[in-house]
This record gives structure tokens, C-alpha cells and sequence, in this order.
């Protein structure tokens, strides 16, 4: 029994020796199999990284530093391929460096593989850009020929400017004509129409003539003293009294001025002496004298008389008692 143990123990020993020395070769190559693709990526990577000149205007200071520098770039998503680019501004006469770094595209973006270099211009733009294929292949840029010359926006704006101008010009006279125009019109209309109308009216006016075609008899004041006989005070006032008096047995009225009022006697006969002053309802004026002397002196004013008085006095007991 322990013999045939011993064998049966040893014939298994044999037999699961081989299965153990082929669970052993699996596994080996399991393990071969799953690195092999890390290996395998690894050694991609590094033979696709590569290294950019980087730069960004807005991170230098005014010395200068950190300007600079490099940038590792690696496959993208989209698995395009690794490029370099610089971004850079044009301004006519000069050109200003924007930005520099990695760029994921397509190799037939750019112009050049080995360098950087822009060939083609758009119309209106100043950015331009440019990519390569390589490490630090944007170090060292190409510009282009006609990059210094002028914009088409600088040009258009070089030719508009004289159109601009004479269309500024042109509305400005355009305003200046059609505001000064009514105006100056409208001033000729009302200077024309107020001479017009001084004409028509001095036309109409009849002037009040300065001498009489019938003038009066002029009173003989001063030439000699009439025989006047004063009979009775009919008024009195501020500036004289007037009587009733007697020439050649004719009524008349005579008013006696003193010595302080004798402007007023010279106002009187001056407006009895204007002409066209002869009329039935006017008084009739017959004439002035000076009686006295010195001090003593009175100015009268002899003129027709009415038993009715003045009118003013027999218009006021009238008008009371109608009322």
C-alpha cells in the first residue's frame, strides 16, 4: 500500500509539473502583452514631442524678461500633427511679434514646413500668421516681400480723404446756401415793400400848408390905440380877464394879460395868426395892443364878442341840468 502510494504521489507530482510550467509561460506572456503597448505609446511619444519657441507680449515687462522661452508640445485629440506658429502684426513700416508657441493643425496650413513664412495677404488685415513643421522652427520668421507696403485700407483711405473732404465742403455750402438764401430774401422783400409803402403814403399825405391862400388882414397891434371903451368883467382867470367893450359902438371882446403873462398873450395871437384860422366857428381875431408902461403894462387881445360866452361856459349849466 505505501508502495502504491508512493507511485501515485509521484505520478502526480509528474503529471501537474508540466501544467504548472505552462501556467507559468501564460502569464509571462499576458504580462509581455499589456506592456508591450505602454512601451510601445512611450517610445511614440518620444519620438513625436517636440519644442516651440514661446512668447507672449502681454507677459514681458519693461526689462524684457519673461518674454522668452519654450513650450513642449505634444499630439493633439484630433491626432493633426505638431506645429510651431508665431502671430505677428503688421503695421506698414513696421512689425510687432503677437505671439509664438504650439499650434495642433493640418501640415497643409502652412505655407512652409521647415520655416516660418507668410506668402499669402489678405485685404484690411494687420495680424498675420504663419506655422512650421520642426523643433523651435518659429525661432526665425520670413516676412514677406510687400509686407512694408502700404495697406489697402491705408490706400483707400489716402484716396478717400480728398473725396471726403470735398463732400465736407460741398454740404457746408449746401447749408450756407439754403440758410442765407431765404434770409437775404426775405430782407430784399421787406426793404422793397417799407419803400414802397413811405411812397404810397407820402403820396396820400396832404401837407398842412405853412402860408394862407385867403389870408386875414393883418391886425394892426402896436400901430396906434383904438378908441376902445371897456364896459363890463366877463371872465376871470388865471392868465387875465376878459371884458366886454365897445369900438365904434361895436361889441367886442377884450382879453387883458398882465406883465407876468405875457408869453402867453404872444401864444395866443400866434395861434390866431396861423393860417386856414378863418372860419364861422372859429372866434374871429381883430387884433393885439400893449396899453401901459413899465411895470404897468397890460397885453390885450380883442377879438369878436358873443353874448353866449365861451363854450365851455355855456355848455356846462346845460349839460347839469340835463342831467
Amino acid at each position: 500500500m505505501l508502495l502504491i502510494s508512493a507511485k501515485k504521489t509521484s505520478s502526480t507530482i509528474q503529471a501537474t509539473m508540466p501544467l504548472h510550467k505552462h501556467s507559468v509561460s501564460y502569464f509571462l506572456i499576458a504580462v509581455h502583452l499589456i506592456l508591450c503597448p505602454c512601451y510601445g505609446l512611450t517610445s511614440i511619444n518620444a519620438t513625436n514631442d517636440m519644442l516651440c519657441e514661446k512668447y507672449n507680449e502681454t507677459m514681458c515687462n519693461s526689462n524684457g524678461e519673461g518674454c522668452n522661452g519654450t513650450e513642449e508640445c505634444k499630439p493633439g485629440e484630433n491626432e493633426k500633427g505638431n506645429l510651431c506658429y508665431v502671430l505677428w502684426q503688421n503695421n506698414s513700416r513696421s512689425f510687432s511679434i503677437k505671439l509664438k508657441g504650439c499650434w495642433v493643425g493640418s501640415h497643409d496650413a502652412c505655407s512652409n514646413r521647415n520655416r516660418c513664412m507668410e506668402t499669402r495677404r489678405e485685404p484690411n488685415v494687420q495680424l498675420l500668421f504663419c506655422c512650421c513643421e520642426g523643433s523651435m522652427c518659429n525661432r526665425k520668421m520670413t516676412i514677406p516681400s510687400n509686407v512694408f507696403s502700404p495697406t489697402p485700407a491705408a490706400a483707400k483711405t489716402s484716396t478717400a480723404a480728398p473725396i471726403r473732404m470735398a463732400s465736407s465742403s460741398r454740404q457746408i455750402r449746401n447749408i450756407l446756401l439754403f440758410t442765407l438764401l431765404p434770409f437775404i430774401t426775405i430782407t430784399v422783400v421787406v426793404a422793397i415793400g417799407c419803400w414802397v409803402y413811405r411812397r404810397h403814403k407820402m403820396a396820400l399825405f396832404n401837407e398842412l400848408p405853412t402860408t394862407d391862400p385867403s389870408p386875414l388882414p393883418p391886425p394892426s397891434p402896436l400901430l396906434g390905440l383904438r378908441p376902445i371903451q371897456l364896459l363890463e368883467v366877463k371872465a376871470q382867470g388865471r392868465f387875465g380877464a376878459v371884458w366886454k367893450a365897445l369900438i365904434n359902438n361895436e361889441p367886442v371882446a377884450v382879453k387883458i394879460f398882465p406883465y407876468q403873462d405875457k408869453s402867453s398873450w404872444i401864444v395866443e395871437q400866434e395861434i390866431y395868426m396861423l393860417p386856414q384860422m378863418k372860419h364861422d366857428n372859429i372866434l374871429n381875431f381883430i387884433g393885439v395892443e400893449r396899453r401901459g408902461d413899465h411895470i404897468q403894462v397890460e397885453y390885450w387881445l380883442i377879438s369878436s364878442y358873443h353874448e353866449r360866452g365861451s363854450l365851455y361856459d355855456f355848455l356846462k349849466p346845460t349839460s347839469g341840468n340835463k342831467k
